[in-house]
């Protein structure tokens, strides 16, 4: 398998090193199992074939130019995947991000010619804006850091986005979310594309991280609000935190902020993308994480503190919406527990 690199100025520079050490273990694992020649090939290539400097300040050493990988390589397009780079400006301003796409267009010409061709594209974490710019998402709900959605809804209004899915292969189209695990996880699918489910998992045990990643809607649980401007609905958003332990009435706390429930849900879809039910459920259950990191309350005593008397229902809200049950999340993410083991 023929895997191209794609280097950019300001890229992540981990992500391309640790997707080289992870096919260097594929490697290893499938030489070691009687494997005659590398599962992995790659080429590291920059738009003009020069070094690059990622935004870690350690620069990369290209191997080509794009141009030459795209016409020169004696392996055909449809044998090769191009990795499109992360940009540290998608967890920036929108109007910075437009920059640096502006900045990147070079790149997304070339990666359009190479899926025009026949070739595979795969993007990880917000490498999933150079492939929505480059229109190759339109289809597809895109993956990407859990951190950049927002700007990506906003500056891609018209494209799906998917935050429960660790990586998503569409065929001719691959992404991985963010975080230190998905060059592993990308690499960990191809060896069982490629070759087996075995290989991947020998790999996997190798590299030490997990063959089926954590969703990735868990580690966003506890994240702030974003910020806006709507002073009524900033109102409602506390008020509604203050009372996630009560049973509550929209149209009482629409009759409270002395605006009308229409009005109220109108204008909290405007300003936070959630209804104030959706937006109720999504802060019972931050509060409910909150409490499996840092207390050891029971379950049943966590789902009474959120507003649910009845743990089986909740119970099953938290599976379905964290994909996890609560005893997994709570030995994946409490540091009492981590410290007791």
């Amino acid at each position: 398998m023929r895997v191209v690199l794609v280097l950019t100025e300001r890229c992540s520079g981990a992500l391309t090193v640790s997707l080289v050490e992870a096919m260097i273990m594929a490697n290893y694992c499938h030489h070691k199992a009687g494997g005659d020649s590398p599962l992995f090939e790659w080429t590291l290539a920059s738009v003009d074939g020069q070094p690059v400097l990622p935004f870690n300040g350690l620069p990369l050493a290209a191997d080509c130019a794009l141009p030459e990988a795209l016409s020169n390589s004696p392996i055909p397009a449809t044998e090769q995947v191009w990795v499109v780079p992360s940009i540290i400006e998608a967890v920036s301003r929108p109007e910075r991000i437009v920059q640096a796409l502006t900045r990147l267009q070079p790149v997304v010409t070339l990666v359009q010619s190479h899926y025009q061709r026949g070739g595979v594209v795969a993007s990880a974490c917000t490498g999933a804006f150079l492939l929505a710019e480059a229109g190759l998402l339109t289809p597809y709900p895109a993956l990407m850091h859990w951190r950049s959605e927002a700007s990506f809804q906003q500056l891609f209004p018209g494209l799906r986005t998917d935050t429960r899915t660790a990586l998503a292969d569409y065929g001719r189209i691959v992404c991985a979310t963010g975080g230190s695990q998905s060059a592993a996880q990308m690499v960990l699918h191809w060896v069982a594309k490629e070759h087996s489910e075995a290989l991947a998992l020998e790999v996997a045990k190798l590299m030490q991280v997990d063959r089926h990643p954590t969703a990735p809607v868990a580690y966003a649980a506890t994240q702030a609000d974003a910020p806006h401007n709507d002073d009524k609905v900033r109102l409602a958003q506390a008020r509604l935190r203050e009372r996630l332990h009560q049973s509550i009435s929209i149209d009482g706390l629409a009759a409270e902020l002395a605006i009308s429930d229409r009005q109220l849900k109108r204008r909290f879809a405007q300003a936070t993308g959630l209804s104030p039910l959706k937006y109720l459920q999504k802060e019972r259950l931050k509060r409910a994480c909150q409490l499996l990191e840092n207390s050891r309350l029971t379950s049943a005593r966590i789902a009474g503190e959120v507003g649910y008397q009845d743990e089986s229902n909740f119970r099953r809200l938290f599976k379905r919406e964290l994909g996890m049950t609560m005893e997994h999340y709570r030995r994946r993410f409490s540091p009492r527990i981590s410290a007791a083991d």
